[in-house]
């Protein structure tokens, strides 16, 4: 079981086509894959069907079926007890560095080789833009600090019709 207290469910899920497309016992079977008390930073774990059947009130054939319409709309995907939510970590990147060992950790954990290899290669897409993201800040961070950043004035000008408005020269609208 997770130590998770919440978990991010992002706002889009509402206008993405998989999921409207979906009758609404997949979608409510859908928001429980996405925040069940197992999931992990991961977005990928073993839950026993004993369990969502337990925790919505379905049957197994009923809960069954719901994953399976899942895995059409590829919303999911699934090896025996062994669930991975697609595109976990484009809603849910690692925000630091002890969040990236942490979840990479969990990674290892995952007992399907095939689930366990798709969600690294995911992580380590967005683990990577986290870094360069990171990277890059730190560098403007510290081109600001020495004073090499440019002035709109140096980048573009002071030659401008745009350097020209009194916007640009500072005065009052």
């Amino acid at each position: 079981m997770s130590a998770r207290t919440f978990t991010k469910i992002s706002p889009a899920v509402w206008r993405s086509r998989r999921f409207i497309g979906l009758p609404d016992e997949a979608k409510v079977g859908h928001l429980y894959l996405l925040s069940n008390s197992h999931v992990t930073s991961a977005g990928v774990y073993e839950l026993p069907p004993g369990y969502a059947c337990a925790d919505l009130g379905w049957t197994e054939a009923g809960y069954e079926s719901v994953l399976q319409e899942l895995i059409a709309a590829e919303l999911i995907d699934r090896d025996g007890d062994v669930i991975l939510i697609e595109r976990w970590f484009r809603h849910n990147p690692p925000t630091n560095d002890d969040h990236a060992k942490g979840t990479r950790r969990r990674l290892h954990e995952i007992e399907s080789d095939r689930l366990r290899e798709k969600a690294i290669l995911a992580f380590d897409d967005a683990n990577e833009a986290r870094i360069q993201l990171e990277a890059q800040k730190a560098a403007e961070k510290a081109a600001k600090a020495t004073g090499t950043v440019k002035s709109i004035a140096e980048t573009i000008g002071d030659t401008s019709r745009l350097m020209g408005t009194r916007i640009m020269r500072g005065a009052a609208g």
